[in-house]
């Protein structure tokens, strides 16, 4: 079950699941665990191979990587990097206490910089909970069998241990907002489409969900590349559909307003003048006529 390639002599508090180093895919799960450190205890320096994120659940250490000294501590993590020597020490007051993934693949080092630890970065403050990640830690130790569907399980579990490595760092949403505007356009576009095509059934809120963002950024999109916001985004393509109704059908108003996303005849007739100017009837007469 487990191969420590360690030299340190681990204590009592050192949980560790470990696969084989010689793995080959996009993203492989290497080994996982939770450990306790003694006061004062160092790893290396030595030459690390594939990649090792640590989330401190308390205490504090000091990472040498990179040529550059970090002090890491409770509600911060911190990256070994791939081929570079390192060294890594608990505290003599506070050791710390940390869980961690490692891993390796094409997609590893595309993906750690995704998290925020880019050249020269090997310490981010995390604004989630570490316990979140301990739990996650905590169902890859659920049974310590090893066979395919339970090597296929914690291999998902990683991908949730780095996904939220990701929000907790709050890098990859800064650098989305900040620079990748031509990929917002495309996320507004999405919404948009999402709304032409569930527009009788759908609140602002389904919008949100589907996206992913939060109501003011999705708000701010919608002003920058579509101009108006997105709760008029969804009556206007309503009333769109509700002109088409009006001037080739000779559905009751009644059954137009449900058909469009009002469930009360009476607030469609209402939104229909506050576009049109005139009430459902009198549009028909008009078109029709």
């Amino acid at each position: 079950m487990m191969m420590v390639k360690d030299t340190a002599r681990r204590n009592k508090h050192y949980r560790c699941i470990e696969y084989d180093h010689d793995q080959t895919g996009d993203i492989c799960l290497i080994a996982c665990g939770v450990e306790r450190v003694d006061p004062g205890v160092s790893y290396g320096p030595e030459l690390r191979e594939c990649y090792h994120l640590h989330v401190i659940l308390s205490g504090s250490g000091t990472l040498t990587a990179g040529g550059k000294t970090f002090h890491p501590h409770f509600g911060q993590m911190f990256l070994l990097k791939d081929n570079e020597v390192v060294q890594y020490t608990a505290d003599q007051t506070t050791p710390w206490e940390y869980c961690w993934v490692t891993y390796k693949g094409t997609e590893a080092a595309h993906l750690s910089e995704e998290i925020g630890f880019t050249d020269g970065v090997y310490c981010l403050d995390s604004n989630v909970a570490p316990q979140e990640f301990y739990a996650l830690i905590g169902r890859m130790h659920e049974t310590l069998e090893m066979n395919y569907i339970y090597d296929l399980r914690r291999r998902g579990i990683l991908l949730e241990f780095l996904s939220l490595a990701m929000e907790a760092s709050g890098v990859r949403r800064e650098r989305f907002e900040k620079h990748n505007k031509h990929t917002l356009e495309t996320y507004i576009k999405r919404a948009k489409e999402f709304i032409e095509k569930n527009y009788a059934s759908i609140r602002v809120s389904d919008v949100i969900e589907y996206i992913g963002f939060s109501r003011s950024y999705l708000t701010t999109g919608f002003h920058k590349y579509v101009g108006c916001s997105p709760q008029d985004y969804i009556i206007q393509v309503r009333m769109k559909e509700s002109f088409r109704l009006l001037q080739s059908t000779d559905l009751p108003v009644k059954e137009i307003a449900w058909r469009v996303g009002y469930e009360d005849a009476l607030n469609f007739s209402r939104a229909f003048r506050n576009v049109c100017g005139v009430s459902p009837t009198e549009y028909r007469r008009r078109e029709q006529g």
